[in-house]
């Protein structure tokens, strides 16, 4: 037991990002590879030690993931499900949200050793930096995460993954544009969080339901999103993903544990979020 609470405590500090004024800082980030310690059997969200006042815990993709992967095996190349390219205008709040889902893509590719699909999303994430403003910053990442695929190094494609948003997030608070930053790391989780529902809804188990229940963060999701400010704040699609969080929150909140009809509807709750901004919408 004792072991296990050190475990998930070196897990958990692998995970926080530091919220300070509302900007998200962050504090480390450790790839999964096989000098790593084992992954915990869950991570619970409510045990992070210390105080949690002025800070908040985001899991991170490959984390999730390799914790996913202790409880099953899932089938990787089926949850990838890179977006043709499309065009939903310049509206960066879309941008910022689209280039984290991107991210997060590419650690399910990872997850997969999909070096082919790695290799586009690499080159994806840099188109979507150029229109972010941020090609510069991102390009020598980009170019190491199609090197490191060509080579399947990829314990090397998740530190340039990581790093990626990393830099992405600390180049937008260092131009003061925190929301942006902000909408990096929401996109990014909703992505993670889709890929995670889909899977968990194929063969549910309660310690796979558990890596979802995480009503703090997605209380701070939501406080970000209410919070904004200027024309992006009132459109449709962020106007939509407030109420995606709202409805995710009611689900989370209202019970200690995750049933399977729960976790179906994560999925079909966090896949509308997507479609407002990732995945092209179906026909009507």
């Amino acid at each position: 037991m004792v072991e296990m609470s050190q475990t998930l405590s070196a897990a958990l500090r692998r995970l926080v990002v530091a919220v300070s004024l509302g900007v998200i800082v962050p504090v480390a980030v450790v790839a999964q590879d096989a000098e790593a310690p084992a992954a915990p059997e869950r991570i619970d969200l409510t045990n992070f030690p210390g105080e949690l006042v002025d800070k908040v815990v985001v899991p991170i993709p490959a984390e999730i993931f390799a914790v996913l992967d202790k409880l099953d095996e899932p089938d990787w190349n089926s949850g990838i499900q890179l977006p043709t390219a499309n065009d939903r205008g310049g509206e960066r709040s879309l941008l910022a949200l689209t280039f984290g889902s991107l991210v997060a893509e590419g650690f399910i590719a990872v997850q997969a050793k999909n070096a082919e699909e790695i290799e586009t999303i690499g080159k994806r994430v840099l188109d979507l930096s150029e229109s972010l403003g941020l090609a510069p910053s991102v390009r020598p990442h980009s170019l190491a995460i199609i090197e490191a695929s060509k080579n399947r190094d990829w314990a090397k494609v998740r530190d340039e993954l990581d790093a990626t948003q990393q830099t992405v997030r600390t180049t937008m608070e260092k131009l003061r544009d925190t929301e942006l930053s902000g909408l990096v790391s929401l996109g990014g989780w909703v992505r993670g969080t889709n890929v995670v529902t889909s899977f968990i809804s194929g063969s549910y188990s309660e310690d796979k339901a558990e890596l979802l229940n995480q009503p703090g963060l997605i209380a701070h999701f939501r406080e970000m999103i209410s919070t904004m400010r200027g024309p992006a704040a009132s459109t449709p699609a962020i106007r939509a993903i407030a109420t995606g969080l709202a409805r995710l929150e009611a689900i989370i909140g209202e019970s200690g544990n995750l049933a399977e009809e729960d976790i179906n509807q994560l999925r079909d709750i966090s896949r509308a979020m997507l479609e407002e901004f990732y995945f092209a919408k179906p026909a009507p």
